[in-house]
């Protein structure tokens, strides 16, 4: 059988099956930078003049898109080193939903040294970036299961308190206008928000239960 020899597009489709790629200097150590972009099957493209495939990065359609005109894309070990440009950071040992702690344009920064691994963050597409009505947004925003969602911080647990303090002494005052007194429950609930509320108590997590009975 004889086999047709590839020409012309087909032959490039062959040797660059990824269409699009990005250089950088292959000797250098450590993070370096994407140095140009190459479109193989494009009419000025000079594939003569190229390095084999494998001596590229290859791109995605969506990755070529974000790269265009983007000034610094870094790579590592032949790879780049924030694949989606765009991402939101978080505390990985907080528990979730937990607040979105940074926004990244990872492929706008010269420095990346204070930038988390990708593989640590939420990868942020194009459209959400851009949207910083109600996506993008400076506060009210968090982590829960992989996803961005909306996020209001918990009240601290001292400021609960001491808005349950506050209701203990309306208590207390209407006690003694009717000329009653708190229930021994009553009394030992109100000493234990109390320790909350100035913080002598540093190791609960939860307000205890209101006693079913407070007066006497």
């Amino acid at each position: 059988m004889t086999e047709t020899a590839l020409t012309g597009a087909a032959l490039i489709a062959s040797a660059y099956p990824a269409r699009y790629y990005a250089q950088y200097d292959r000797a250098a150590t450590g993070i370096t930078l994407v140095t140009s972009l190459v479109d193989t099957q494009a009419d000025d493209a000079r594939i003569n003049a190229l390095p084999a495939a494998a001596d590229m990065i290859a791109l995605t359609p969506a990755q070529w898109s974000l790269a265009r005109g983007a000034p610094s894309i870094h790579v590592q070990d032949g790879k780049l080193l924030h694949p989606a440009r765009y991402y939101a950071s978080f505390d990985l040992s907080a528990a979730q939903p937990t607040p979105v702690l940074g926004w990244y344009d990872t492929w706008a920064m010269s420095n990346v040294a204070s930038v988390p691994a990708a593989t640590d963050m939420i990868a942020v597409s194009a459209g959400d970036w851009a949207d910083i009505t109600t996506f993008r947004k400076p506060n009210g925003r968090g982590v829960q299961d992989g996803e961005i969602v909306d996020y209001t911080p918990p009240i601290p647990l001292s400021v609960q308190a001491q808005t349950e303090l506050a209701w203990i002494q309306q208590q207390e005052s209407r006690a003694f206008v009717r000329g009653q007194k708190f229930t021994a429950e009553m009394l030992a609930y109100a000493d234990t928000i109390e320790v909350i509320a100035d913080g002598t108590d540093t190791t609960s997590t939860k307000l205890p239960d209101r006693p079913a009975n407070i007066m006497s």
